[in-house]
């Protein structure tokens, strides 16, 4: 949403008397959007208290205490969204909890972001990423490289739109290019614009940025393999049509 939509969709909302809570909670995310997030943070409370216990009023709770830079009250807000519903944000929320966890720590220590990963994930340190960790757990769950995907994808389409350089950002985007790149899911230029994206938010490797993306670039084994997982998926596909 472009900084004229916002503004003319604020001016909509404040002429409606009486709002709903449909109208409230859009108000809101406006302001969220219009970076005016003391006032938004008023707004969810004063909704939290009229229709308590909602998980949309909780996200949204969480989502402007964190662009207060008030880290504490947002992962409160967020761990309690996610017990009002496990599903909400398609059940991806468990990365804004490690998030809030990582911008702690970075609070703490400044340098905590290039001695640990956000996610727990572990990609190594050479041209070609290697599938060290298999799946994260959080609250007992386990989450494999696909859904951590995905996952980060619901994640990133709101962040990046109130984010410029951050580096805490920029490792979940270079571990969703790795994901890509060991689950052989490059067949775009997803992989790459990753990468860059990454590398834009400040990345604390540069050059293992550069390095990875030669990989997938110039190596003729990565490609053979690649091939042969896609002929594999192919073939996969024609015999399952078949047998319907």
């Amino acid at each position: 949403m472009s900084d004229e939509e916002v503004k003319e969709n604020l001016i909509k909302n404040q002429l409606i008397k009486n709002k709903n809570l449909e109208q409230l909670n859009d108000y809101g995310v406006l302001l969220i959007y219009d970076r005016k997030y003391q006032q938004a943070i008023d707004i969810f409370n004063m909704i939290e208290r009229q229709h308590p216990n909602l998980a949309k009023t909780a996200a949204n709770l969480g989502t402007a205490y964190e662009l207060n830079q008030q880290f504490e009250q947002a992962k409160h807000w967020i761990v309690e969204g996610i017990s009002r519903d496990p599903n909400i944000h398609e059940g991806s929320e468990w990365i804004h909890v490690k998030i809030l966890d990582a911008q702690l720590a970075q609070q703490k220590d400044h340098t905590w972001i290039q001695k640990n990963d956000v996610l727990g994930l572990d990609f190594g340190s050479k041209a070609a990423p290697l599938e060290k960790i298999k799946s994260v757990k959080f609250n007992e769950k386990s989450y494999d490289l696909d859904t951590i995907l995905e996952h980060s994808k619901i994640q990133m389409q709101q962040r990046l739109q109130f984010v410029h350089h951050d580096p805490i950002t920029a490792q979940i985007l270079f571990n969703m290019a790795n994901i890509e790149v060991v689950r052989y899911r490059t067949e775009d230029d997803s992989t790459v614009s990753l990468y860059r994206l990454a590398n834009s938010l400040d990345y604390q490797d540069a050059e293992l940025i550069e390095a990875r993306q030669s990989y997938i670039r110039d190596s003729k084994w990565y490609k053979f393999k690649l091939m042969m997982v896609r002929i594999t998926m192919h073939l996969k596909q024609v015999i399952q049509s078949l047998i319907a």
